[in-house]
């Protein structure tokens, strides 16, 4: 097996969102595909359905067998999210395997904000109508109070202060007492501080000591 393949990065787009074909149309991902090459991972980009959210928390699980040595998944407002939920789910299932979580943006207490999804919607990468419905809030809930969210495994959360959709400073207070957080100045729910926030995250020298 490469090398790589032993040390994968996950990418999880964001709600009504899709990994592009291209990555040079999100310069997001374009710096996290970068970062996982120039440190030596698997660069492992996946769609989501966030309506089968199970579902694919439970393929992706299987996917990470006895050969992988770290992983470290990544993502963008839901997709900083399901890092986390796929961080929690995989140490139940692998405990001493080292597993990071780093976010952008990331959504957070669905218990709470699930329910504003609800309605019609449009992605706007792929273009495709869909409706969310209360059955699929309660999936997303039924993952997060399936973990202790709370818990004390490597988590950096990176969010951008004038964040136009998810409330900064309300995310802010949730995660600083659990979470690595740093809050960039100005920027938007996009997030604009991709380089930054890795290169602090390189910084962390995470997993030690072997890539630091």
């Amino acid at each position: 097996m490469p090398l790589a393949e032993r040390h994968p990065l996950y990418y999880f787009h964001g709600f009504a969102s899709a990994i592009p074909r291209d990555f040079a149309d999100s310069p997001k991902i374009t710096e996290v595909a970068a970062w996982a090459g120039r440190r030596g991972r698997d660069f492992r980009p996946r769609n989501i359905d966030y309506r089968k959210a199970p579902a694919h928390a439970r393929t992706l699980l299987d996917e990470v067998d006895g050969s992988v040595r770290d992983v470290v998944f990544c993502g963008a407002s839901m997709g900083g999210w399901f890092a986390r939920i796929m961080q929690l789910l995989l140490a139940r299932e692998r405990p001493g395997l080292p597993i990071a979580a780093v976010v952008f943006n990331p959504a957070f207490n669905l218990a709470e904000f699930s329910h504003l999804l609800e309605g019609p919607q449009l992605n706007y990468v792929t273009q495709q109508s869909f409706d969310w419905t209360p059955t699929h809030s309660s999936r997303l809930v039924e993952l997060e109070t399936a973990v202790e969210y709370r818990a004390d495994l490597p988590f950096w959360v990176y969010v951008d202060r004038d964040d136009e959709v998810i409330d900064s400073a309300l995310s802010e207070r949730f995660h600083r007492d659990f979470a690595r957080l740093r809050v960039f100045d100005g920027g938007s729910h996009t997030f604009e501080h991709t380089r930054e926030a890795l290169k602090d995250f390189d910084d962390a020298c995470w997993p030690p000591p072997s890539q630091c």
